[in-house]
């Protein structure tokens, strides 16, 4: 069966039941660009330029744009840009007098040497409506949630993958991505995060980790109610022809070994509002289960 309903790919995704768990492009390294101009649906590369764009792509980097509110672009004659490494938990920021000041070496630079070094935690909430309206519609009801709980740590920002999953919601500098997030979700999983805590229910993945190593993350953290940010790390990622082996490590030295299947969910549905395709989206999950969407 094919569904081609005009509905949301947000409200699709959740009526089809789609699991969001390994659903984050993997993302060692993010670059935030500070900027009040009016988002279309290709912002960076309008904004930053192609080159920078397809530099960070090749290097799976993160590119986004962000800002506390729209304004007049003349706000941007000094802007902050913030590169965050989510390995090391560390980010650095400085300001620019000019888009020329980045290059794409930036994308690698250490962090002591991009800027201000700081472990502070930063909140990304995805609005960009122009490149999907459900990033709008879930989006700015979450960030003005989380503006008013957290106004200092809490950016919108553009595109981060995952439309249906709106609203999403990203937990600077350890990359932990969230989504379906409301509003009160919001408040409750950014002072989780303070604190140190992770929420297996939300969480769409750890962005530093390649997907099954995020499917795999969830089940042993529901598995053992593990709640620490830090409870677990990752070991090992052998992945195979539809099969992967993911070794984690919890505090204690105990060794968690998860074994995954890839598999296709029917129907195809369109992934975006844009619906200009239709798709069986790929999902990992537990060896011996069996996909009932």
């Amino acid at each position: 069966m094919t569904l081609s309903a005009p509905i949301r790919c947000s409200a699709l995704a959740d009526e089809l039941g789609e699991p969001m768990i390994g659903s984050v492009e993997q993302r060692v390294r993010w670059l935030l660009v500070e900027d009040h101009s009016a988002w279309g649906r290709d912002a960076v590369k309008a904004v930053l330029g192609a080159e920078l764009a397809a530099a960070a792509k090749a290097r799976h980097v993160g590119l986004l744009l962000i800002r506390r509110r729209e304004a007049d672009p003349a706000a941007d004659a000094v802007r902050r840009a913030i590169l965050v490494d989510s390995e090391s938990g560390r980010h650095a920021s400085r300001v620019l007098g000019n888009l020329d000041d980045l290059s794409a070496s930036d994308l690698d630079a250490p962090i002591e040497r991009f800027g201000e070094v700081s472990t502070e935690p930063i909140f990304l909430v995805c609005t960009n409506g122009k490149r999907d309206a459900c990033c709008a519609l879930r989006g700015r009801p979450l960030m003005s949630a989380l503006a008013s709980a957290h106004p200092n740590r809490t950016w919108e920002c553009t595109h981060i993958g995952g439309h249906r999953f709106a609203g999403n919601l990203v937990c600077l500098p350890a990359g932990i991505v969230y989504g379906r997030v409301t509003p009160a979700d919001g408040t409750r999983l950014a002072d989780a995060y303070l604190d140190g805590r992770v929420d297996a229910d939300l969480l769409r993945g750890r962005s530093p980790w390649p997907a099954p190593a995020q499917v795999a993350e969830r089940l042993v953290r529901s598995g053992s109610r593990m709640a620490g940010l830090a409870d677990l790390r990752l070991v090992s990622v052998d992945e195979g022809d539809g099969t992967a082996r993911v070794v984690l490590e919890g505090t204690d030295g105990a060794q968690h070994e998860v074994e995954l299947l890839a598999e296709r969910r029917s129907p195809e549905r369109a992934v975006s509002c844009a619906g200009d395709k239709l798709e069986e989206p790929m999902h990992w999950v537990p060896a011996g289960s069996a996909a009932t969407g």
